[in-house]
């Protein structure tokens, strides 16, 4: 039998707050537990009120904290997270004989705080990288969501201005805008031993032409739980019927490019109507974030309204998917999208943008629809052809449904987890064996 794993993973953001990285983490740390192994989290106690210990789904949590404010939550800027980088290095040397293996789920200072301790307790280490970030990397003048044919029409745009640290933030970018120090932390990341997970084939040129070096790099893609995210043929919307909600499950933020999907709304309502004159189609947009009034503000400006409708946050995403007619992504750029995943789990038929994550996931017309990032026209037209096209939403969504049975199931990806991990502590004590030979011969 196996040996047991014993895994810390260090979290810079855990539950309650919940995005991609937390939900992969939280995700795969059930699994392990479910199949033996032992599996703690550490993260930061990001308002003073949360609790320093605590079972959360079974999983246990540890929290720590650093300095608050006045409204106790914890500070994490620039300079703020020097003491939380000595107050988590202090736990996880506490900590060293209960666990084999550190794996920090984000790119962030803490990664550089686990190296060190990997590198003091021979332990291994693996940084997974969530998001390779943008392609391009935008001007400050250029912080600002896409305003297309209202270019013209808006005296000020002033209120559409977003935060530059928004529009450049990629893992790298972030860490050396965020944190103090993050250039250095980045310079002893490259030169250490730990072991770097990457979601996408696009990760690799991103991590090597910053200096990682490509025999620390694997690919590990996210994982579904393909049970929880099953068809619903009951639900399905009836086709002989006139309504086609599309859906778009994003945090409402420059990355997840919501501001370019509404232009391409008004482009393909503004085609001649002929192609929809026995149908309605409605955009429903769940999520929140920053840029929530400015996108609705978008929506009026557009008068789209009437076929535009914000839901806010939602905890019933699966009932959403199941009952509307597809599901679109217009990031414009991500790691791996968990919730295109998740739509094409529930064999809804899909619209992507081709970037990191979606383009390995997509074939372009075989199990999904893939248009460019803030390509507005070419969205418009993917729309119009999955609102307007039965035969071709019902074939996407069945490949896509196949294609995450096959290649994205959660328990399939645990095992890959289970098997790096395994490759990881086979070459730290391969590489710990040779290190006692050399003391021996001398």
């Amino acid at each position: 039998m196996d040996k047991q794993l014993r895994i810390c993973m260090v979290a810079f953001l855990y539950a309650p707050i919940i995005g991609g990285a937390e939900t992969r983490a939280a995700k795969q740390a059930h699994r392990l537990l479910e199949m033996g192994h032992q599996v703690v989290i550490v993260t930061l106690q990001h308002e003073k009120t949360w609790k320093k210990t605590e079972l959360i789904d079974g999983v246990p949590v540890i929290r720590i904290g650093g300095s608050f404010n006045r409204r106790g939550r914890l500070r994490v800027g620039r300079v703020g997270h020097m003491p939380i980088d000595l107050l988590m290095f202090l736990q996880l040397w506490r900590m060293r004989d209960s666990y084999d293996i550190l794996h920090t789920i984000q790119l962030s200072p803490l990664s550089g705080v686990a190296a060190l301790i990997g590198k003091l307790t021979k332990k291994p280490v693996i940084v997974s990288i969530p998001s390779t970030g943008p392609g391009r990397k935008p001007k400050p003048d250029e912080a600002i969501l896409m305003l297309d044919t209202l270019a013209d029409k808006l005296s000020d745009t002033s209120f559409f201005k977003v935060d530059y640290a928004d529009v450049v933030v990629g893992d790298m970018q972030h860490m050396r805008k965020t944190a103090f120090g993050g250039g250095l932390i980045l310079d002893f990341l490259k030169k250490s031993d730990a072991f770097y997970q990457i979601l996408s084939s696009r990760s690799y040129g991103y991590m090597t032409s910053n200096g990682f070096r490509a025999e620390k790099l694997v690919h590990i893609p996210n994982g579904i739980e393909i049970a929880k995210f099953a068809p619903a043929p009951e639900l399905r919307p009836d086709p002989t019927r006139p309504e086609r909600d599309i859906l778009c499950v994003a945090r409402l933020q420059y990355p997840k490019g919501v501001d370019v999907l509404l232009h391409a709304w008004k482009r393909m309502l503004n085609a001649p109507d002929s192609w929809r004159s026995d149908l309605k189609p409605r955009l429903l947009i769940a999520g929140n974030g920053q840029s929530e009034e400015q996108l609705k503000r978008m929506a009026h400006e557009l008068d789209i309204e009437e076929s535009v409708v914000f839901l806010g946050a939602r905890k019933d995403v699966i009932d959403l998917l199941h009952k509307c007619w597809g599901f679109v992504l217009p990031s414009r750029w991500e790691g791996m999208p968990n919730a295109l995943l998740e739509a094409m789990s529930c064999e809804v038929p899909c619209i992507a943008t081709n970037v990191s994550g979606s383009e390995d996931i997509v074939v372009d017309g075989v199990n999904a629809l893939l248009v460019e990032p803030e390509d507005p026209q070419g969205l418009a037209v993917a729309l119009q052809r999955l609102i307007s096209d039965t035969e071709l939403a019902t074939r996407l969504a069945r490949a896509g449904r196949e294609t995450v049975v096959r290649d994205y199931q959660l328990i399939n990806i645990a095992d890959q987890f289970i098997n790096f991990y395994r490759q990881t502590l086979h070459q730290e004590s391969q590489t710990l064996s040779k290190v006692l030979e050399g003391v021996g011969e001398k």
